[in-house]
């Protein structure tokens, strides 16, 4: 039988990758209401978000549980197994490779090497600096400006910056062609990253070290150990290129069967010389196993020893599932403050609010804060922004879920339409709105409203459920039903009538009650209602 040249495994698993891909790209274009998250897996943000809520208590905006979650599972594989998301994971790395085959095939990719080739490695160190400092500042994800993949997969949404992203996209395609693995091996973040932990023991130390200080002698800020340890693990790949202990599977040549064919070297995405290695500890190994396929020999490439090729598959799709049920196992805040003494926290009552639409991203959850901070009887927050949840801590003999409820809610009076003042006098309907919260509701309401041209103005008032009161044109054909059904639509777009540059804005809205108002009111009324303040 002839032999396959190929890796089954890692292919199939990429490719699987890519279809999921494709199918979010192509549903995103095709169904109105639903909203792709291109990032929800991502490994790099889950790490930066953690640091983020390790150094400053806050989360970037769009983090999850499912993100974290797949970040430190992506830390345990660099340490056990290997750089496992680079070789079967990465959308970017496999473009990297297949785009090499290509100049492979025209002879005009070459492999970098020599003293240009350690000068090139410092740059992933800086870029990772660069971001992670960035990320815990901002407590926004900085890879989003410049990650090559987020841009294409998001088409360059607001938090991208089209210049870095672009640049990026073109080092990733045209670079590829003529450079083996150029984003992989000298600019990806990520891979600076994984070599770090893959000096574990180091890394340990370091950090280990900088948390004793925080802990018992000085406060230190978190660029220290980050830039020691990046300058740190730069020394260590350009002055050895391998990893000594971690991590823990290795790639192993039996020179009593090996035949020198070397065909482990042609096949190599990161031109490793297999063939002259009894271990396989260079840095940038990343446990692929396209050598053990390749290999005509039975027995003279194994993995530990061990000659089952589809190990590094099977431990891919293992940490994948234990990162989804991980990340559904627990949440963590946006946003943790307490303002009183620790230990009275135990004392307080803890009011959890669901669907607050406001509190979307770290700067809405800081707005928070700071408007419950002046509220009496509340002393800490927390805030969920990927579920639009908040958690509030209040002493309850001073005050109740009503009065938060109260404090959180504005009331407001919105002219929809221009008012004729040649109109007769307009109708009035009261109506008990239920899943009605902050301003953001009454922005939402108001362009659900704002496709009536009968409906002219809008008024609300607190309430559980919130009382709406709508006036309407004397000859308008609407009837309580129908006004039910306008206020529950299930979502809208934002700022266009298509998919195309717009927003698909969900909502809740539950009517309780609708009642139509036997008396009306004059024009002139109205008129005054929205004009003073």
């Amino acid at each position: 039988m002839k032999k396959i040249k190929t890796n089954p495994y890692r292919l199939t698993i990429q490719l699987i990758i890519f279809a999921l891909l494709s199918y979010m790209g192509i549903k995103l274009l095709t169904t109105p209401d639903y909203l792709a998250d291109f990032e929800a897996y991502c490994p790099f943000g889950g790490i930066q978000a953690f640091t983020s809520f390790l150094v400053s208590n806050t989360l970037a905006c769009t983090m999850t549980s499912a993100q974290i979650a797949m970040g430190l599972i992506f830390l345990l594989a660099i340490i056990l197994f290997s750089k496992l998301f680079c070789s079967f994971i990465c959308p970017i790395g496999s473009i990297s490779e297949w785009l090499g085959k290509i100049g492979d095939k025209f002879k005009i990719r070459f492999t970098i090497t020599g003293v240009t080739d350690k000068i090139l490695r410092s740059l992933k160190y800086g870029l990772l600096f660069i971001t992670v400092y960035f990320t815990v500042e901002s407590s926004e994800l900085f890879c989003k400006w410049f990650c090559p993949y987020y841009a294409v997969a998001s088409g360059f949404n607001p938090d991208v910056n089209v210049i870095m992203a672009v640049g990026a996209i073109l080092f990733v395609i045209i670079g590829s062609i003529f450079i083996r693995l150029l984003w992989c091996k000298y600019l990806c973040p990520l891979g600076a990253l994984s070599n770090i932990f893959r000096y574990f023991i180091l890394t340990v130390s370091i950090l280990g070290i900088y948390l004793l200080l925080n802990a018992y002698v000085i406060n230190i800020s978190f660029i220290w150990p980050l830039a020691f340890l990046c300058g740190i693990a730069y020394i260590f790949e350009i002055y050895t290129m391998q990893s000594r202990i971690f991590p823990l599977l290795k790639v192993k040549r039996d020179a009593k069967i090996c035949t020198s064919c070397k065909l482990c070297d042609k096949v190599c995405p990161q031109a490793i010389q297999v063939s002259k290695e009894t271990v396989i500890k260079h840095i940038d190994c990343h446990l692929c196993a396209d050598c053990l396929h390749v290999c005509p020999e039975k027995g003279a490439l194994k993995i530990n020893g061990k000659g089952r090729k589809w190990w590094p598959a099977i431990i891919v799709v293992i940490l994948i599932i234990a990162g989804l049920i991980i990340g559904k196992s627990f949440e963590l805040p946006t946003l943790s403050e307490y303002w009183a003494e620790p230990e009275t926290k135990s004392q307080m009552e803890i009011y959890t609010i669901h669907d607050l639409k406001t509190v979307k991203c770290y700067g809405s959850s800081v707005a928070f804060s700071n408007r419950m901070y002046d509220m009496d009887g509340v002393y800490g927050i927390a805030t969920y922004v990927s579920t639009f949840k908040v958690k509030i801590w209040y002493a309850p003999d001073m005050t109740d879920t009503l009065k938060i409820r109260e404090w959180i809610f504005t009331p407001a009076k919105v002219q929809l339409q221009e008012i004729d003042l040649n109109e007769d006098n307009l109708i009035v309907y009261k109506i008990r709105v239920d899943n009605f919260l902050d301003q953001l509701d009454t922005e939402n309401l108001k362009g659900l409203l704002a496709e009536q041209a009968d409906i002219i103005g809008m008024q609300t008032e607190f309430g559980c459920p919130v009382y709406l009161t709508l006036y309407v044109k004397s000859n308008a054909q609407l009837t309580e039903e129908n006004l039910k059904n306008i206020i529950e639509q299930r979502g809208l777009w934002s700022n266009s009538k298509s998919s195309i540059g717009a927003e698909y804005l969900n909502y809740h809205f539950k009517v309780v009650e609708v009642a139509k108002l036997d008396k009306v009111v004059s024009v002139e009324d109205v008129v005054r209602l929205f004009t003073i303040e």
